[in-house]
């Protein structure tokens, strides 16, 4: 495997790319936050969206920083993450307990007018279920944003983490887009929605992976990417059914155990 990198760290349109994340925040959030945006809802609502869209454009920023060579004022920037991402996965968390819990709160609305109805330990997993896919999502985001700020120093792998941490993204808007605008909760043969975003993730990796290898570019950082989601993702319809998996969730929101 060829291991000396070419001269430029990393692809340099790829600003101009994430350009795209703007239109998946509008198409995935335009019913359930843009156009109800005046409509009374929970304060930790507006905070997450406040913190991810500052997420997007730092996103957005920091490649034309570095394409047009703005090293100082990209260390700057980077910088101003190690506050923003952790406030943004608190915030990522609050809302999924919010929203474990608003969802707790629908089944059991529809339960008492009998549509369906559900005791207290279906309940409970169907909603440690629900969570499934928003903490995975985290995981992977504050896992490869970790990994690029260990390797800070090291450009090259640096950028390649951030660019598996930005791929988060995909999730939240391309499943709501989906969900909300196609109106496609299920694929045929049963596929779930949130498949397709998980393929169009390990598709962009093997596309990145191989413009590497073809630039004689060493290509360990996303061959580690591509594993870490390839094998989660299996994961992540693995332990949804699994009794640890409720039990760890119940635990964290604060919910009524069995």
């Amino acid at each position: 495997m060829k291991t000396t990198p070419k001269s430029y760290p990393l692809y340099p349109n790829l600003g101009y790319w994430f350009l795209l994340i703007i239109l998946l925040v509008f198409g995935g959030f335009y019913h359930t936050y843009f156009s109800v945006f005046f409509e009374p809802k929970a304060t930790i609502i507006h905070v997450h969206f406040g913190l991810m869209a500052v997420w997007v454009i730092m996103l957005i920023v920091q490649p034309f920083l570095i394409k047009y060579k703005k090293k100082v004022l990209h260390r700057r920037v980077g910088k101003a993450s190690y506050v923003l991402l952790p406030l943004l996965l608190i915030s990522a968390f609050l809302m999924a307990k919010h929203g474990y819990f608003v969802y707790m709160d629908t089944i059991a609305k529809e339960a008492v007018k009998g549509i369906p109805k559900y005791t207290q330990e279906e309940l409970l997993h169907l909603s440690a279920k629900y969570q499934a896919l928003s903490m995975f999502y985290m995981f992977w985001l504050g896992l490869f944003y970790t990994l690029a700020i260990i390797n800070r120093k090291s450009t090259y792998v640096h950028a390649r983490y951030m660019l598996a941490a930005a791929l988060t993204v995909l999730g939240p808007t391309v499943d709501r887009i989906w969900f909300m605008v196609v109106g496609i909760s299920v694929f045929p043969l049963g596929i779930p929605v949130e498949t397709l975003a998980y393929a169009l993730i390990i598709i962009i990796l093997i596309y990145l992976l191989w413009l590497d290898y073809k630039a004689g570019r060493n290509t360990k950082t996303l061959e580690i990417c591509l594993v870490i989601y390839f094998i989660s993702q299996g994961l992540y319809y693995i332990v949804q059914d699994m009794v640890w998996w409720e039990q760890f969730i119940t635990f964290i929101m604060g919910a009524e155990p069995r």
